[in-house]
């Protein structure tokens, strides 16, 4: 099955004097069969669980007091009732990893005062995954190898409809060093599909609405058109910042940020969902 949406650890925090920095918020799900180790029967159902690092590259963060109307194959998501708190025309490269800060090189900017209730965020469809997981049974590496240690490998491959990459593992006996595996995501599903939804994301509350679009920012009618990805959140409670706010802080949480599964007796990693949350100061 396909991954529905984007993964990704890390707290955006607009600061309201002049930078963004990342931190890490983690929680992982796949079962173990004892600490640090994954069972084999999540393993082989397919789970989530935390990266050892993730990547992606950043252009715009928006605050919106309203949802903002989805993206059309004929229009670009609607930015009415949005304002833009972060943007970097060419992108910005963010890597979190646990407990790790980033600052992000960009211009940030104050939200202005009022209630809000969602948040944009645009970004590249390439997701940069380094991990190293243990499992209750030994595994085929994608690339080589067997057995209960698997880390991604040093390169890329394309989450498309139909297909997932064949080259994301290296396994074996003893601890293998992780590469980075960039994955460019062109579908949310086995078919072509151009959005991807989740509800309660991790029992948080929060709704996230993901849209791969082409390059005028219009919703891609098919996958050779995919060009960014443009990713709407519902946050669980609405935050108000008012002329006494410090800090807004936005929590993109990708302890969930990888896909582990069996396939075939190869160990596939891959991405994952995220949720997030909306927090003001004071």
């Amino acid at each position: 099955m396909k991954n529905l949406l984007v993964k990704l650890i890390l707290v955006v925090t607009v600061l309201l004097s002049s930078q963004i920095i990342f931190v890490e918020d983690s929680k992982a799900a796949c079962a173990e069969s004892s600490s640090g180790v994954i069972s084999e029967a999540a393993a082989n159902a397919s789970c989530q669980d935390e990266p050892t690092s993730y990547g992606i590259i950043i252009y715009n963060l928006y605050l919106c007091t309203a949802a903002p109307a989805a993206p059309t194959i004929a229009s670009s998501i609607d930015l009415t009732n949005c304002v833009e708190t972060f943007s970097n025309s060419a992108g910005y490269f963010a890597s979190v990893s646990t407990g790790a800060a980033v600052s992000l090189s960009g211009t940030a900017t104050r939200p202005s005062d009022g209630t809000y209730t969602h948040g944009v965020m645009k970004i590249d469809n390439t997701f940069a995954i380094t991990a190293s997981k243990q499992f209750e049974v030994a595994y085929n590496g994608q690339v080589s190898g067997n057995g209960v240690h698997c880390s991604t490998t040093d390169g890329s491959g394309t989450a498309a409809a139909g297909s997932s990459p064949n080259n994301t593992t290296i396994c074996g006996d003893s601890p293998v060093t992780a590469g980075t595996f960039t994955e460019t995501l062109t579908s949310f599903d086995n078919t072509f599909t151009a959005t991807g939804t989740a509800n309660n994301v991790a029992g948080t509350g929060a709704n996230i609405t993901a849209y791969l679009v082409d390059t005028d920012q219009n919703l891609a009618a098919n996958e050779a058109e995919v060009d960014k990805l443009h990713g709407v959140v519902e946050f669980a409670s609405s935050a108000i910042v008012t002329s006494s706010t410090t800090n807004v802080d936005i929590s993109f949480n990708v302890g969930e940020g990888m896909t582990i599964d069996n396939n075939g007796g190869s160990m596939f990693f891959g991405s994952g969902p995220f949720q997030a949350t909306l927090t003001v100061t004071p």
